[in-house]
């Protein structure tokens, strides 16, 4: 049974010649993309062969890909987005389905959207953990074209995680908490049903703190709205990827996510990624992550 792997990355081709030009404050030193003070090993990040030979080596149909976190640099604006979506759109193959990327908290986003959900290019959109308050007109975009739509942490602010590799090791697990926290919280699975959110690292912490989040709402704890959902019922709206490196949690996200909606997903080719994909939750992303080709408004 073969399948997909929904969380991969590739640095587009574009990126990689902005750099090269030192545009968008970009540049290449030794052998790897400098971006706002990360440094991006190019080797791998730069290689679809690479990833193609994966995808062999895993016995899959194809992967999805994303950009790196580095990249999502939403104080950018819309061109940086149209510079990295033309490159993802060269990255585009029968076995390299790819996700755009938008300008997140732009007031451009739900246009951005609207038209990449048209062209039959992308099999949806990845965005970062950044703060979600406002984006409705944008998650009715995404509701009206059925999108696929990877969360992926990015950088966390707490000082205290830059020892001991915790910005990745705790930080990445609590960014996706928060985000899976802000969309329950303002009701965004219940109101936008078709939306079809997959939560990178097993969603982080999102099921070990699930049931303390009904307790906040059972208790009337301030600053808390009611939501249409229980929040058990609102994660089942969810899809996670199987990357937890721990059978037991593993098992918790079949129980509180449901089995049939926990993905494959490999972080290729970061370290912290897994070294084989399950075949079995890679079959179902095949019809998930189909290339959109949806007429949608952003009115």
């Amino acid at each position: 049974m073969a399948g997909w792997d929904v969380h991969t990355h590739l640095i587009p081709p574009t990126v990689l010649a902005a750099a090269h030009r030192g545009e968008f404050g970009l540049s290449v030193d030794s052998g790897s993309l400098v971006v706002d003070g990360s440094r991006l090993p190019l080797r791998r990040l730069a290689d679809p062969a690479a990833l193609l030979q994966w995808i062999a080596a895993q016995d899959l149909d194809g992967a999805v890909v994303s950009v790196p976190p580095p990249l999502f640099r939403y104080d950018a604006g819309p061109e940086w987005a149209e510079l990295v979506n033309q490159g993802l759109r060269e990255l585009a193959t029968p076995q390299l389905r790819v996700l755009a990327h938008l300008p997140l908290l732009d007031p451009a986003a739900p246009g951005v959207a609207a038209g990449l959900a048209g062209e039959g290019v992308f099999s949806g959109f990845a965005i970062g953990t950044a703060s979600y308050a406002g984006l409705d007109p944008l998650w009715r975009v995404l509701d009206a074209a059925g999108a696929f739509t990877l969360i992926h942490p990015g950088a966390s602010d707490d000082k205290r995680l830059d020892s001991f590799y915790l910005s990745n090791l705790l930080g990445n697990p609590y960014e996706t908490g928060v985000a899976a926290a802000s969309l329950v919280f303002a009701d965004v699975p219940g109101r936008f049903p078709g939306i079809r959110f997959c939560l990178c690292h097993g969603g982080g912490v999102t099921a070990a703190v699930a049931g303390r989040w009904q307790r906040g709402i059972d208790q009337d704890r301030p600053g808390i709205e009611p939501v249409s959902l229980p929040v058990a019922d609102a994660l089942r709206r969810f899809y996670v990827d199987d990357l937890v490196h721990d059978d037991a949690v593993l098992e918790l996200l079949n129980t509180t996510f449901g089995a049939e909606r926990v993905l494959a997903g490999s972080d290729w080719p970061f370290p912290m990624g897994s070294d084989e994909v399950s075949t079995a939750r890679a079959a179902t992303a095949e019809v998930l992550t189909r290339p959109l080709a949806t007429e949608v408004s952003a009115e």
